[in-house]
């Protein structure tokens, strides 16, 4: 009789940590997240947005559309769940980005006859996608965009008498674009050096345009050449946004030991504003165990995205790594503790590595993010992965 009851007693125990009954879900580790240090992490959220394209530049705009490139042939638009919606054909394209107005600037290379010569030149493309509708209604179509602006260097920057030097004019190549508030812009370009020479077009610079796409100058730190930059304006779309004109931007130049670089415009009723590196300062290990600062912490840093929500991110992408690197505004590694975890040191989220797994990647050339799902170019593996923290399920 006692063992009887022992048994009773066993099942009912079994019973009551469902080893009987209805399996465990997904969703109920969604809704009820196991808060501790290994669970937050990001994961991948399939299926991937697109495959079967060598995807280069990635943005999500502010009409909350997934735009990217198939590298040198077309722009792509994508909506959230990832179904593929418009198509827009552009031989030599590299690069996309939208401004608050809704255009699209893209980059590329175009061949140019000028006094019986030919050049292959950088150059920047505003496309358009505004339409009226059968019903009057305006809407945004990238089937049918139209290229209304071509600025091709260096005519843009007013530098046209250069061209004589054809082999020189031929080695820059612009990169990467980063919106302001009110649609200026800055431009990475990357070239050969002339040292004391103001010949821009011989230069590493960012070259500053304002919202009428008029060159306004450029910035320069030397010998270090510019690739990928964010501003801190990016979607979604507010009344007031980000004011400061600081940006941060990445340097492909072989044995830099700081090759992701925040820059901050000082302002100066005075004299004018100016733009500087700005320092910062190494984390407490009590707070985080790295930082972008880190001497040598990138080998190939393509790309780089400050996210335009409450968190503040900042997302590294390292082509040759096959990783991407999370960051906070201050530059610490890894992403703020959930409430319920008691140790407040941020926990490192990067992640990565070679393979063709839902968490690595070969050669990731772009990031993009919007809705607090990170996108990533995987180029080499040939798709649009996505992501998202598990702390951030709802």
């Amino acid at each position: 009789m006692r063992r009887s009851n022992i048994q009773i007693l066993l099942l009912a125990l079994l019973a009551s940590c469902s080893f009987f009954g209805e399996k465990n879900k997904v969703s109920d580790y969604i809704e009820r997240p196991d808060y501790s240090l290994k669970s937050v992490e990001y994961v991948p959220v399939l299926p991937n947005v697109a495959s079967n394209i060598t995807p280069v530049s990635l943005y999500f705009g502010y009409d909350e559309l997934l735009y990217a490139v198939d590298s040198a042939n077309a722009i792509l638009s994508f909506d959230a769940a990832g179904n593929q919606l418009g198509r827009f054909n552009l031989p030599g394209v590299s690069f996309v980005i939208q401004n608050r107005s809704l255009d699209l600037y893209a980059i590329g290379r175009v061949d140019t006859l000028i006094n019986n010569l030919n050049f292959n030149l950088p150059v920047i493309y505003k496309i358009s996608q505004k339409k009226i509708n059968d019903d009057e209604s305006r809407g945004l179509d990238l089937n049918s965009a139209k290229i209304i602006g071509k600025f091709v260097y260096p005519f843009c920057i007013n530098e046209a008498s250069k061209l004589q030097k054809k082999a020189e004019v031929e080695a820059v190549g612009l990169h990467s674009i980063g919106f302001m508030d009110d649609n200026s812009y800055y431009v990475t370009s990357k070239g050969p050096i002339d040292v004391g020479s103001s010949y821009i077009t011989k230069r590493n610079s960012i070259l500053k345009f304002n919202h009428k796409d008029e060159f306004q100058g450029g910035f320069s730190e030397g010998d270090i050449s510019p690739f990928g930059l964010t501003t801190l304006v990016q979607p979604p779309q507010r009344a007031r946004m980000e004011a400061k004109r600081d940006f941060i931007y990445t340097s492909l130049t072989p044995d830099l030991g700081i090759s992701v670089r925040y820059i901050e415009e000082l302002i100066d009723l005075e004299n004018g504003n100016s733009l500087v590196f700005k320092p910062l300062s190494q984390p407490p290990v009590s707070e985080a165990n790295s930082y972008f600062y880190q001497t040598f912490k990138f080998k190939r840093p393509s790309s780089v995205l400050y996210a335009g929500t409450s968190q503040k991110f900042v997302f590294v992408s390292d082509s040759e790594k096959d990783s991407v690197f999370v960051f906070q505004e201050n530059g610490y590694e890894g992403v703020t503790p959930p409430p319920q975890y008691s140790n407040r040191k941020l926990i490192n989220v990067s992640f990565g590595g070679r393979g063709t797994g839902p968490t690595q990647f070969n050669r990731p050339v772009a990031l993009a993010f919007f809705n607090r799902i990170l996108y990533v170019a995987d180029a080499g593996n040939r798709r649009i992965s996505r992501f998202i923290l598990t702390s951030d399920y709802e």
